[in-house]
This record gives structure tokens, C-alpha cells and sequence, in this order.
């Protein structure tokens, strides 16, 4: 299981980092332009992979946390609880990232394909997966109240909120026309901004932690929320206007 765990990881970095960079080529691109539609693809398969083997590992930690960190052997029994503890904590917080990508993703070219028609969006499994992920925004909220742990709180939040909002779109009695194009440009920064916390929370941590004292380390990993809920309510106002949603 380890040696699967090392390989998912190898290959949650490199297309991560990818990603990390290709997020912003088909958003710089015209909307609809073939060059948009070839590159948002391209980045969508991408995040596929980042999101799918982020869960995957997410739920070996969350099941075997030892197999996968066996340098928390070495601790006596009571530290072992903690770490244990924190080790599933923090498997729950990338858990709920990781379906944030994903379900993003998922929902933003749904939506390009069902239009108006969102009963296309209401397969078992999208319902469940969008399910999955308010239920992880909940269960990391709690986590986040109970220990006062500020990035949990937020992305908790974040997360529940999302899942919500996607189920509101889905069965609201009607849209407005051609507000699945808002959707879709909704849903794709979204999941950007999942990947960039989750780089900055787990990739950046330690030279972030030198960088910046006590709660300032906070800082940038709230950042992608607050510039990707800035980029939406552009995107959405020019979208109104060039697309003339109603």
C-alpha cells in the first residue's frame, strides 16, 4: 500500500504542478475560442488526475495512517494517539480539497454539455459526489470548531458552500439563459482555487513557516479564496454583458 501511495504522489505532483500553471492559459484565452476549448480540456484531465489520486491517498492515510507514515512508529503510545489523530485530521482537510477539485471540474463541463437541460446533471453519481463533498465541508468545519484551527474552518465553509450551491443550480425550479456559460467559469476557478491552497498548505508549508510568523502563515493559504471569489464576480459580470445572460 505504501509503495502505491509513493507512486499517486509522485504522479499528485508532477500533474500538480502542471495545473498549478496551465489554470491560467485557457482563462487568459477568448471564451469559446478553440484554443480555449483545447487548453480547458487539457487542464481538466489534469486536475482529474490531481484530484482522483488525491482522494485515493487521502483514504489510505485516513484507513492505514502507520503503513503510510511508518516514521510515527517510533513514538511512544501517547504521542502515537496524537499524531495519529492529526495525521487523519489533515487527511480530512486534503480529502475535502481534493473533492473540491474534482467535483469542480466535473460540474463545469456537466454543465458546458446539459445548457439548459440540467437534467443531465442529476446523475447518481454526480448527486453523490457533490453529496461527498458538502459532507466533508461539514465534517471539516466541526474538526475546525473544535480545535480552533482557522484554515479549517474556512475551508469547511468553502466546501459546504459549494456543495450547496451546486445542488441549488441543479434543482432550482428554473435558470436564466445561458447562465450554465457563469457556471461553468464558476466552477473551473473553484477548482483552482483548491489546488492552489492545497499547494500552499501542503507543498509550501515549511518555506511558508520560515516566511511567515505565527498566524500570518494563514495568510496564503486564504489568499486563492479571496482572488478566486474576486475572479468569479468579474468573470460573471463580463460574462452577463458578453454573453448577454438574462
Amino acid at each position: 500500500m505504501a509503495f502505491i501511495h509513493q507512486i499517486l504522489l509522485y504522479i499528485h505532483i508532477l500533474v500538480g504542478a502542471a495545473a498549478l500553471v496551465l489554470f491560467w492559459i485557457p482563462m487568459a484565452a477568448k471564451k469559446g475560442s478553440p484554443s480555449h476549448k483545447k487548453l480547458g480540456n487539457l487542464y481538466a484531465y489534469a486536475m482529474y488526475a490531481v484530484s482522483i489520486s488525491g482522494i485515493i491517498m487521502c483514504i489510505m492515510v485516513l484507513i492505514a495512517p502507520l503503513t503510510i507514515k511508518s516514521k510515527l512508529a517510533v513514538l511512544d503510545a501517547e504521542q502515537l494517539s496524537g499524531a495519529l489523530l492529526q495525521a487523519r485530521l489533515f487527511a480530512t482537510f486534503l480529502l475535502a480539497l481534493s473533492l473540491l477539485v474534482f467535483v469542480s471540474i466535473k460540474h463545469g463541463l456537466l454543465v458546458l454539455v446539459a445548457k439548459q437541460n440540467r437534467a443531465l446533471l442529476k446523475t447518481p453519481f454526480h448527486l453523490f459526489s457533490v453529496a461527498s463533498l458538502t459532507l466533508s465541508g461539514v465534517v471539516v468545519l466541526y474538526f475546525g470548531l473544535m480545535q480552533s484551527h482557522t484554515l479549517y474552518m474556512i475551508f469547511g465553509v468553502l466546501c459546504s458552500v459549494t456543495g450547496v450551491s451546486i445542488y441549488h443550480y441543479i434543482f432550482k425550479a428554473q435558470i436564466k439563459e445561458r447562465q450554465w456559460i457563469i457556471e461553468h467559469l464558476s466552477a473551473f476557478v473553484g477548482s483552482g482555487i483548491a489546488v492552489y491552497t492545497a499547494f500552499f498548505a501542503v507543498g509550501g508549508r515549511h518555506l511558508l513557516s520560515e516566511l511567515l510568523p505565527g498566524q500570518w502563515q494563514v495568510l496564503p493559504w486564504v489568499l486563492p479564496g479571496v482572488i478566486g471569489g474576486v475572479m468569479i464576480s468579474r468573470y460573471k459580470k463580463r460574462s452577463i454583458q458578453q454573453f448577454k445572460v438574462q
